[in-house]
């Protein structure tokens, strides 16, 4: 689908009950329907949902809430409805510094695959994403588009360009290669200009792989760049893979860990400390997931999940993706690392952490595996449901608006066919998915299910 063939499509989808550019979303009334709020409250049967002028107007037992005239009443008799859910770690395909998983990748930019990864995550519930570090050329645009409503997407919260240090794999299109204080901030101011939601920046070098030793960002650098963001009001996420650096990061000023420690257990003491400081960590179980089961090939990619929204061409890119990591020793290093991320990650939580899932990957079906993964470490599927929505709102800094079903918030909602706290992989059987109170035509979205 050309770029202007998409624009086409997108004008005949808008309509005043469903998602299109510059409409008043419609008043709906969800009736009788079973509500898992995200919150971690138990579920409420028989409640009724109101949304109004792009939010939640009203939440009440069956037939206290009228609905008023007009309104378009949905029977959610025998359903589930929980908030949006929330990727909040992605490198967005086609942006060319990420396309086969290298940061030096010299590919042109394709719009395209990046409107169909995005129109994935919408198909699967996700209403938000956040991309942690790309080509600034690609994601921003793209962010700028869905928030004017040019394009159907899930909300977009980017950084642009990362922040690491001179010989980081990181640093190319998707990352800055800074430099020492005070010449680096020129980088800041570069990347500040570009209004980033969060800005991310790598403490290591080489990623959690079996890596040579490579010079790390400075901790005392680190510092100062978190200070002069935070001058500007920016909330900055650290990329760490070990508690070592988990702790640097947040003595530095991190508002947030891009992944939780995965390298080695981490102590009690350090789950009780960022539950008292209530610091977000993000999961990123899929990454090592998906990664460790490369040394049996790409069969991930022959899901039903990634049938509906991963075109076949992606199969040879991941092939090329594969051998690499071979190459480096990965595949057998992260299978030696997920059970240790997943005992850290309960630890965490079992403290009062607060969780936030991500995937580190770019596809939707990632984020699905990522769900299952964390049920798989222990915590339960409502908790699994609250670390996939309001959680992902105070890692952003928008819990007032986002995550929760609760008056007032944005009306970011999915309307489930079966009970996601009784099984994790319910979030598949969707009934509807509604963005700031729009219904997602989800048969006309850009994905390979509704090509063929």
């Amino acid at each position: 689908m050309t770029l202007w063939r998409f624009f086409a499509v997108f004008i005949v989808l808008a309509s005043p009950s469903t998602w299109g550019a510059g409409v008043q979303a419609a008043t709906h009334a969800i009736e009788n329907v079973t509500l898992v709020d995200g919150t971690g409250t138990p579920p409420r049967s028989n409640i009724t949902v109101i949304t109004s002028d792009q939010r939640i107007g009203a939440i009440g037992p069956a037939g206290s809430t009228p609905p008023g005239a007009g309104a378009v009443r949905i029977d959610g008799s025998g359903k589930f409805l929980i908030p949006g859910l929330m990727d909040l770690h992605l490198h967005l395909i086609g942006g060319g510094a990420w396309k086969d998983s290298s940061a030096q990748s010299g590919k042109t930019l394709d719009f395209n695959l990046g409107i169909s990864a995005l129109h994935g995550f919408l198909y699967y519930g996700f209403t938000s994403i956040y991309d942690a570090g790309n080509n600034p050329d690609f994601i921003l645009p793209l962010r700028d588009q869905e928030r004017a409503g040019k394009i159907i997407s899930p909300r977009i919260f980017a950084t642009g360009q990362l922040l690491s240090y001179p010989g980081s794999w990181s640093v190319g299109y998707a990352g800055i290669g800074v430099r020492d204080w005070p010449e680096t901030i020129k980088d800041l101011d570069l990347q500040i200009a570009r209004q980033p939601d969060l800005q991310k920046i790598t403490y290591e070098s080489f990623g959690a792989g079996p890596n040579p030793l490579i010079k790390s960002l400075p901790k005392e650098l680190m510092a100062k760049e978190i200070a002069y963001l935070h001058s500007k009001g920016i909330r900055v996420t650290v990329h760490i893979s070990n508690e070592v650096m988990a702790r640097d990061a947040i003595e530095a000023g991190a508002d947030t860990l891009a992944h939780a420690p995965g390298v080695g257990v981490i102590s009690a003491e350090f789950a009780r400390m960022v539950a008292e400081k209530r610091i977000p960590i993000q999961t990123s179980l899929s990454v090592f997931d998906e990664i460790s089961n490369m040394d049996a090939g790409v069969e991930f990619l022959k899901t039903p999940e990634f049938a509906a929204t991963v075109s076949p061409d992606e199969i040879p890119a991941r092939e090329k993706s594969r051998g690499r990591y071979l190459s480096l020793g990965w595949p057998a290093w992260f299978k030696t690392i997920l059970p240790y991320a997943k005992r850290n990650l309960k630890m965490i939580h079992d403290a009062g952490g607060i969780l936030v899932l991500a995937t580190d990957r770019t596809f939707a079906p990632n984020a699905l595996r990522e769900l299952e993964l964390v049920v798989n470490s222990g915590i339960s599927p409502a908790d699994a449901i609250k670390i996939a929505s309001l959680n992902g709102a105070i890692f952003l800094g928008r819990e007032k608006d986002l995550g929760s079903v609760e008056v007032g918030k944005l009306a970011d909602l999915v309307l489930l066919d079966a009970d996601p706290t009784a099984d994790i992989r319910n979030v598949r059987n969707i009934s509807l998915v509604m963005k700031v109170g729009m219904i997602i035509d989800r048969g006309k979205l850009d994905i390979p299910m509704n090509r063929r």
